[in-house]
């Protein structure tokens, strides 16, 4: 059973390679992609700055972000809010908060013809970490819900950099899954050009 499944799989990449454009990137000219990513980004923690213990980076709560895609470059931006910023049971002192945000740049690589695609990316990475202050409270009026200033004690920026891979397993809609040195984020997308059709 074992033979037979390693036969299929062998099978099945010779049939995809058979009828794969390597690199057509001609693949790119009828697209215009937007989507909608989100994942955890990493922040740097500020604990483990000894010279005993490296630097580490921890990986945050859930950001959400966009992404577009025009003619195979591709753009996407993820943001992690303060965790108390918008909590309405905070409302005495400070609390110990934290945000992070990434933005990233690169080029969708047609593997096989418009269905796979890889993305080498480079971008930047920022972090602050600071308070949520809890007597300081705004409204928001379009949003309809209350806010708490945050105050960022300290920042941190580094060089981000990684890669996505896509897959469209229709004409119309894609999924990224993207991993980066301080992200890992997965998102849906829609291509707009084919709407055309």
């Amino acid at each position: 059973m074992k033979k037979l499944a390693i036969f299929a799989v062998l099978l099945s990449m010779m049939t995809i390679s058979a009828q794969a454009q390597w690199f057509d990137f001609s693949e790119n000219t009828n697209r215009a992609v937007v989507g909608f990513n989100t994942g955890l980004v990493g922040f740097k923690n500020v604990t483990s700055s000894t010279a005993l213990v490296p630097e580490t980076w921890n990986l945050s709560d859930i950001g959400v972000g966009v992404s577009v895609a025009i003619m195979g470059v591709y753009v996407d931006f993820v943001y992690v809010s303060p965790d108390h910023r918008f909590d309405s049971h905070v409302i005495m002192g400070n609390w110990d908060d934290h945000s992070a945000m990434t933005i990233n740049v690169g080029y969708q690589i047609p593997i096989y013809r418009n269905y796979v695609f890889i993305t080498p990316m480079i971008g930047y990475c920022r972090a602050t970490t600071g308070y949520t202050e809890g007597n300081n409270i705004g409204f928001d009026v379009e949003a309809k819900s209350i806010y708490h200033k945050y105050t960022a004690v300290n920042k941190y920026n580094d060089f981000n950099y990684g890669a996505g891979l896509t897959v469209a397993p229709c004409k119309w809609f894609e999924i990224n899954l993207n991993c980066t040195a301080h992200a890992a984020t997965a998102g849906i997308a829609v291509n707009l050009m084919n709407y055309q059709d």
